[in-house]
C-alpha cells in the first residue's frame, strides 16, 4: 500500500511539474508553439477634443486660422519701475515676447497682432472666450523679433496706475487683422520701461517687467457625428482619436502574446515626426462623445512612441500590453479601449486617420500561440 501510494503521489507531482513548467516555456515564433495573428476591425471609433479650451505649456498660441482662433493672456506678478525722480526721462514703453520657431507652418500672409488689457480671469480655470478684451494699448506688425508693440512714453502713467493695483488682471494679446496662426514662447512675455536721466553722464537704462503667468486659449472644436470616413488627430484643435474593438477569448490552451491597434493614414501629405501616446479608457463611451474629460482615462500612458515619423498611405501601431489584452479577452465589460493623443500637436499639421466607415478601417491586430507539444 505504501508503495502504491508513493507511485500515485509521484505521478500527480510529475503532471504538475510539468504544467508549471509548460507556463514557463517561451511560447511564439523563437519559442515552443505556433504563433497565428489575426485581425479584428473596430467597432466604435471617433476624435474628441481635449478637456480644455486653455493650452499651457512651452508654447502660447495666438491667430486665425479657419473656424479656429487663439488668443494668449500674460499677468504679471511684481513690478519693476523706474525712479520718480525730476532727472527721469522716460523714452518708451513697450510689450516683448519671444517667437517659438516650432509653430511656424499656419503663417501666411501678413498679420497685425493687438495687445488689451484684460477683464479679470481665473488663472486656475480659464476657458474660451476667456476674459474680454479692454482698453487696446497698440498693435504690430508680426514679423520682427522679438515680436514688439510700442505702447509709447505716455504709456508710464498706466504702468504706475497697474502697478499701485494689486488685482490688475494683465493683458490680452489677439489678432487684429490678417490670418495664420503665430507661436510664442512661454515664459517670454514682459514690459519694457526705456527711459534715461538728463543728469550726466547721460545713461540709457531698460526696467523689465516679467509676465509669468501666461497661458493660450482657443476655440473648441467641432465635434464628431461618429460617422465620418476620417478621424481627425492632432494639428492646431489637439484632436484626439479613441478606438475600441473587441477581443475574442482564444482557443483551449492558446495564449496571447501580442496586441496592437493599427489605423491607417490619410495624411498630411508632408511627412511629420511626432510623439504619440496611447491612454486607456475605463469609462463607456458612444461615438456622440465630444471632449475626454467623461472617459476616465489613466493618468499613466499604456505607451509612447517617440519619433514617430507620420507618412500619407503609412500605418501606425499602438502595441497594447499583453495583460491588459489577456484582461479584455477574459471580461469584454472591461474593454473601453484608448484614446490616442499627440503631444504638443501643434508643432505638426493635422493627421488624418482611416475610420471604420472608411476603406482602410482601424484594426485590433492579436498574436496568439498554440500550445508546446504534448510531450512537454
Amino acid at each position: 500500500m505504501l508503495a502504491l501510494a508513493a507511485s500515485l503521489f509521484g505521478g500527480c507531482s510529475e503532471r504538475a511539474s510539468r504544467l508549471t513548467g509548460n507556463e514557463r516555456l517561451l511560447r511564439g515564433d523563437e519559442g515552443l508553439g505556433t504563433t497565428n495573428q489575426s485581425d479584428t476591425l473596430v467597432d466604435r471609433d471617433t476624435y474628441v477634443a481635449p478637456r480644455t479650451t486653455a493650452v499651457r505649456g512651452p508654447t502660447l498660441l495666438v491667430g486665425i486660422q479657419g473656424t479656429y482662433e487663439s488668443r494668449a493672456l500674460f499677468r504679471p506678478s511684481t513690478w519693476t519701475l523706474p525712479d520718480t525722480l525730476v532727472t527721469t526721462v522716460i523714452d518708451t514703453v513697450r510689450f516683448r515676447v519671444e517667437f517659438d520657431p516650432r509653430v511656424d507652418r499656419y503663417l501666411a500672409g501678413n498679420r497685425v497682432l493687438a495687445l488689451h488689457t484684460a477683464a479679470a480671469w481665473d488663472t486656475t480655470n480659464v476657458e474660451w472666450p476667456g476674459p474680454a478684451p479692454g482698453t487696446l494699448l497698440g498693435t504690430g506688425p508680426d514679423g520682427q523679433a522679438p515680436f514688439t508693440i510700442e505702447l509709447g512714453a505716455s504709456a508710464i502713467t498706466q504702468v504706475r496706475a497697474w502697478a499701485a493695483d494689486a488685482t490688475f488682471p494683465g493683458f490680452v494679446l489677439s489678432i487684429d487683422s490678417g490670418t495664420g496662426v503665430r507661436g510664442f514662447l512661454a515664459g517670454t512675455g514682459r514690459i519694457e520701461i526705456v527711459y534715461h536721466t538728463t543728469l550726466a553722464p547721460t545713461t540709457r537704462v531698460t526696467k523689465v517687467t516679467r509676465l509669468p503667468t501666461d497661458l493660450s486659449i482657443q476655440t473648441p472644436a467641432a465635434p464628431a457625428t461618429g460617422s465620418e470616413s476620417t478621424l481627425l488627430l492632432g494639428g492646431l484643435f489637439q484632436s484626439e482619436v479613441l478606438l475600441r474593438a473587441p477581443v475574442a477569448p482564444p482557443p483551449a490552451g492558446f495564449s496571447i502574446n501580442g496586441a496592437r491597434f493599427v489605423a491607417h493614414l490619410l495624411g498630411p501629405a508632408s511627412p511629420d515626426t511626432v510623439e504619440i501616446r496611447a491612454y486607456r479608457i475605463r469609462n463607456a463611451w458612444t461615438e456622440g462623445a465630444s471632449i475626454d474629460s467623461t472617459l476616465g482615462l489613466d493618468a499613466t500612458p499604456l505607451e509612447t512612441l517617440t519619433g514617430v515619423r507620420v507618412v500619407a498611405g503609412d500605418s501606425i501601431a499602438i502595441p497594447i500590453p499583453i495583460s491588459l489584452a489577456r484582461e479584455w479577452s477574459a471580461d469584454s465589460t472591461s474593454n473601453q479601449g484608448i484614446l490616442i493623443r499627440v503631444t504638443n500637436s501643434f508643432y505638426a499639421s493635422e493627421i488624418e486617420v482611416g475610420s471604420r466607415e472608411s476603406v482602410t478601417p482601424p484594426v485590433l491586430r492579436v498574436n496568439t500561440t498554440s500550445p508546446p507539444p504534448g510531450r512537454f
